[in-house]
């Protein structure tokens, strides 16, 4: 059982140290500028080619085991990662022709969740990079540190790093750097994203499509026996589609709750169609409905004020374009009633309900526009019948006295 148990947690660690490497290159992605690449398991577990040549290697350690406050632990002096990290820079920087070359034009870090507390081996090259100690006496305390240690696979990195001529290894020591304490990293790149966009209730969303369409070019490249690496300029052409929800400016519709009147039959959008014979007083079905769609509409429109999605001038803009499309045809069908009346020309109430009914059933067919999105057919009732309840428009001739 407990060898069952220790393969489940191994493979645990394993699975998530490869999930805290595909979100740390996410994260340095959203960073990249001009000019620049990254790459994920081709110089190193991650690497940046710089737009001045320089190169920046970026090893990935996760650790899944927490302190006794349930926080990772820490990142100690004789850790197997940071030995087996440093081991292998020491492999990649002595095959070079030219390691120190090589050293000058790179930069070393060792990415990790575990925390750091009072490491002497990062204190000592602290000391080192700020002249406080000598390479010598850097090396005496990598001496120091070999006679104490028990792990031979540690000693063997420990070894290996005296054995570098003192000017290469004090070059190597200045240019590596720990970025330690980084976790929660789906948080940390929601943010770079909200830095980019400026635009919160969209961040969910452009990061979705983001992370399913790196995990299918990841998936994609593997299956084709290809390296995973990304230039500024192909993410900005590959993968632009998936800022677009970030840009587009379509009002989120939302079916939000509300409260019945309790005399629904008797509010003022509803006597009018009463009054026409678009409903009868044993509708109480349609009374419903229609309420419901005008509550829908008003909903909606206070909510994206609310929200900051719809400035007041918008607002403005949609009720003015709403009564000149009720406007244009109204003047339309009651032309001929009109020109009656003027003449003193007695007219039917029977001819002026159909004329009230024609133009009612031509604003139920339009579908309404507010900023840049189109209204449901639902919604673009609801605010005919808003602005009748409104008392800013309405069906029959003399709708204005007899309302």
């Amino acid at each position: 059982m407990e060898n069952s148990r220790f393969k489940v947690t191994s493979a645990s660690d394993t699975s998530i140290g490869f999930d805290y490497q595909f979100y740390f290159y996410f994260y340095l992605l959203l960073d990249l500028r001009h000019s620049e690449k990254i790459g994920i398991e081709i110089k190193d577990d991650i690497h940046i080619d710089l737009a001045n040549g320089k190169l920046i290697l970026i090893q990935t350690k996760h650790t899944i085991q927490k302190d006794s406050l349930d926080k990772p632990i820490n990142l100690t002096e004789r850790d197997i990662d940071l030995w087996k990290t440093i081991g292998n820079w020491i492999k990649v920087i002595m095959a070079e022709p030219n390691p120190e070359n090589f050293i000058d034009n790179t930069t070393f870090y060792l990415t990790s969740n575990k925390s750091i507390f009072k490491n002497p081996f990062i204190i000592e090259i602290t000391k080192l990079v700020n002249n406080e100690i000598s390479i010598i006496e850097f090396k005496s305390y990598l001496q120091s540190l070999y006679n104490t240690t028990a792990d031979e696979t540690i000693k063997g990195y420990i070894s290996s790093l005296k054995k570098i001529k003192n000017p290469t290894l004090k070059k190597f020591l200045l240019k590596l750097k720990f970025d330690l304490n980084q976790d929660n990293l789906i948080e940390k790149i929601k943010q770079r994203l909200l830095e980019k966009i400026h635009i919160r209730e969209k961040v969910d969303d452009i990061y979705n499509n983001l992370f399913s369409e790196l995990k299918s070019k990841e998936y994609l490249d593997i299956k084709a026996n290809k390296k995973t690496s990304i230039s500024f300029e192909e993410f900005n052409e590959s993968f632009k589609g998936c800022f677009k929800v970030g840009l587009f400016t379509k009002l989120p519709i939302r079916n939000l709750n509300f409260i019945l009147p309790t005399e629904y039959e008797n509010q003022r959008f509803i006597l009018q169609l009463l009054d026409i014979g678009d409903i009868s007083v044993m509708d109480k079905d349609e009374m419903i409905e229609y309420t419901t769609q005008m509550l829908q509409l008003y909903n909606n429109l206070k909510k994206w004020e609310e929200d900051g999605d719809l400035m007041s001038y918008e607002l403005d803009n949609f009720n003015r374009e709403t009564l000149m499309i009720w406007k244009n045809s109204f003047k339309s069908k009651f032309r001929e009633i009109k020109a009656k009346i003027e003449k003193g020309v007695s007219v039917d109430d029977a001819e002026i309900k159909y004329k009230a009914l024609e133009c009612l059933d031509e604003m139920r067919k339009s579908i309404l526009k507010i900023d840049d999105t189109f209204l449901t057919t639902e919604l673009s009732n609801g605010q005919f019948y808003l602005l009748t309840q409104q008392h800013n428009l309405g069906w029959h001739y003399e709708w204005k006295n007899r309302y």
